[in-house]
């Protein structure tokens, strides 16, 4: 009976192995980990939008029991932001907003659909939403307002050089 145990592992150990497929910014799936400076963050979903044509990214991080988002783009070059949720302040979008002692001036305000949505989000493809980007007066702090049909969302953050980001895949390649 060894010998028909050795044939069998020696059979096994011939066959390919499904292995965890590289990932980059715009390919992060469910379930992977992202290590940004050695804080590590659950990927539990995306939501891909499109505003005329600019599209991005929003990624839906968990790190113990607090709600992140990983926001990624390509203007020029690929832009990476991390906000994390905190009390909405307005139910209005203004001009500028202090929060915390810092004064964030408004950048841009506009509306985008949602293209695609993957993993633990409550969202429909064709769901639109208002947006309003802030920054300090340093640019170095965010804060982003989102008005999703009247219910308003959020978030303080800053930006990430993407080489600071790690990629670990949690999901087998197809």
């Amino acid at each position: 009976m060894a010998i028909f145990q050795r044939l069998k592992k020696l059979w096994e150990s011939n066959q390919p192995k499904p292995s965890l497929k590289e990932r980059d910014l715009f390919g992060i799936q469910p379930g992977d980990i992202i290590s940004v400076l050695d804080e590590e963050y659950e990927v539990l979903g995306s939501i891909h939008f499109n505003d005329s044509g600019y599209r991005w990214i929003e990624y839906k991080l968990r790190k113990t029991h607090d709600t992140y988002w990983m926001s990624v783009e390509e203007d020029d070059e690929i832009e990476v932001s991390m906000y994390k949720e905190v009390v909405a302040i307005t139910i209005e979008p203004t001009k500028q907003y202090t929060y915390e002692g810092v004064t964030y001036y408004m950048q841009e305000g506009s509306d985008a659909k949602v293209e695609k949505v993957s993993g633990k989000i409550n969202l429909s493809p064709g769901t639109q939403v208002d947006y309003y980007e802030y920054v300090d007066q340093k640019g170095e702090k965010f804060l982003s307002i989102e008005i999703w049909d009247g219910e308003v969302e959020m978030s303080i953050g800053h930006s990430i050089p993407p080489y600071q980001i790690e990629i670990f895949p949690g999901t087998l390649s197809e």
